[in-house]
């Protein structure tokens, strides 16, 4: 069972400073703003309640919720806002326990600005932590963002739950009232004593993803850089099919991270990425096969209903994740993406972003203007290319979580750095090798469907590293739907 720290603290006191460096540092963020951005966002899930709870007029012409017009109202209308939170909280609640559910870092910080307002506890949290600061310092800080005065900043705090009150509730707090060098180190001291308190925890009942009773065959994310991780995983696609599923999981990731942030330059790489995924995410198939996959998997996970060897929650949690994400891609209209080539202020972009540096100024200048808008808006442009594409990103993530709980894990070892196994009709979609981090090599693969062939290589920049002589103790699994 995963560790979970609830992070908050009121306005301006630099929660999402903190989140990201708690991110820099491998743990894994679900911020219930941003969920809730996607939530309201053109496409979004909560939209239709929203329409039918307040009508089209908070509705923007883009499709997402006019969030300058609903603040306004719920500030003014305890009603309204009692409406709002009835529609969007339980929807965050699910998916922040459907993100910590996929993550695999030693803990997980959930960023809930409302943790204390809405009455959470330990009941979710392993530990609140609240990040602190004096309240002239948070009035300076919402002010320097632009687009509200002192009144306004003053209007919200009053909204939320007083210092006192928020540090009642805490089991730690971080004081942010000097240099980001400062925080960051503080954050080190956090991160410590949580990797700590992680590691000591007692195992718990079978998570959310793990389908047979006992110790859950949790997946360790590829290329994640958690610090308490001792082994680095190596995946190798044996189909065109899961190479895809694989990129886009990677390019999904890398959006994630980047869309957490703030900085034009942070926001210019969602962008790119964004592009990415138009690229590799462009076969005319996929999103057939995507569902066709989900439809063969329902039918086979519905078998095991009634096995006393299965636990029931999580095959049910599983069975419905597969019926929320079909239905959402069954909703998907023409081919992946159309709606951005049809964006011809976007094509000019990614146009130009395939030359280097053809993103200057003087190329792009209404590109430059976007930049120099505020976060906010930024973010929310973001959101508004980006959620349309998020079925076929939860599809893969199905299809992926149940390939790799499809494989039972081998420890074998690797003479003189070289291992050959002559498959005899096995049949894999993908290869897992994992290997311990203080290993100085990597694995280079080739299979077939008759052999797999791993030869290790010690680490090195050069072109031709040098093979290892030595045996390699590591894990193999053959993974398979």
């Amino acid at each position: 069972m995963v560790y979970i720290i609830g992070l908050t603290g009121g306005i301006g006191s630099g929660k999402s400073a903190v989140a990201t460096a708690f991110a820099k540092r491998g743990a894994a963020i679900v911020d219930s703003d941003l969920i809730a951005h996607e939530l309201s966002a053109p496409s979004g899930a909560a939209i239709p309640a929203i329409r039918e709870a307040f009508g089209y007029d908070m509705i923007g012409a883009d499709g997402a919720m006019d969030r300058a017009r609903m603040r306004k109202l719920v500030f003014s209308d305890p009603g309204a806002k009692e409406r709002l939170e009835s529609i969007l909280h339980p929807m965050i609640t699910a998916e922040s326990a459907r993100q910590t559910g996929l993550a695999t870092s030693a803990y997980v910080v959930q960023v809930v600005p409302l943790l204390v307002e809405t009455g959470m506890g330990h009941e979710r949290f392993d530990r609140i932590l609240v990040v602190d600061c004096n309240e002239a310092l948070q009035v300076r800080r919402v002010m320097a963002r632009g687009g509200l005065d002192e009144a306004g900043v003053r209007g919200i705090m009053a909204t939320q739950a007083n210092r006192h009150t928020r540090l009642s509730r805490a089991d730690d707090v971080l004081v942010n009232e000097g240099s980001l060098e400062e925080m960051d180190a503080k954050v080190e001291t956090m991160h410590q004593r949580y990797l700590a308190k992680a590691g000591n925890r007692p195992a718990g009942p079978v998570i959310q993803e793990g389908l047979a009773s006992g110790p859950a065959n949790r997946r360790e994310s590829p290329g994640s850089h958690s610090a308490a991780a001792t082994v680095i995983t190596y995946e190798y696609p044996l189909n065109e099919r899961v190479r895809t599923l694989l990129r886009l999981e990677n390019l999904f990731g890398r959006i994630r991270y980047f869309l957490a942030r703030s900085e034009p330059a942070e926001h210019h790489t969602v962008l790119l990425t964004l592009f990415e995924i138009l690229e590799v995410a462009g076969r005319a198939d996929l999103k057939s096969d995507l569902l066709q996959e989900l439809e063969r998997q329902k039918q086979v996970l519905s078998s095991f209903r009634g096995n006393p060897e299965i636990a029931e929650e999580a095959l049910n949690h599983v069975l419905a994740d597969i019926e929320q994400c079909s239905h959402s891609m069954f909703a998907m209209t023409g081919k992946i993406g159309q709606y951005l080539r049809e964006n011809e202020w976007l094509m000019s972009i990614k146009q130009r972003t395939g030359i280097p540096g053809g993103a200057c100024e003087f190329d792009l200048p209404s590109y430059h203007y976007w930049t120099h808008r505020d976060a906010e808006t930024r973010l929310a442009d973001l959101q508004g290319w980006i959620n349309p594409l998020l079925p076929i990103r939860d599809g893969g993530a199905i299809v992926l979580r149940l390939l790799r709980e499809g494989g039972k894990p081998s420890k074998l070892i690797a003479q003189q750095g070289a291992f050959s196994q002559m498959l005899g009709g096995k049949v894999a979609q993908m290869v897992r090798i994992r290997l311990p981090k203080d290993l100085p090599c990597i694995p280079e693969i080739s299979a077939n469907k008759y052999a797999l062939n791993v030869r290790f290589v010690m680490f090195s920049q050069e072109p031709r590293p040098r093979v290892v002589e030595s045996d390699v103790d590591f894990e193999l699994t053959f993974c398979n739907l």
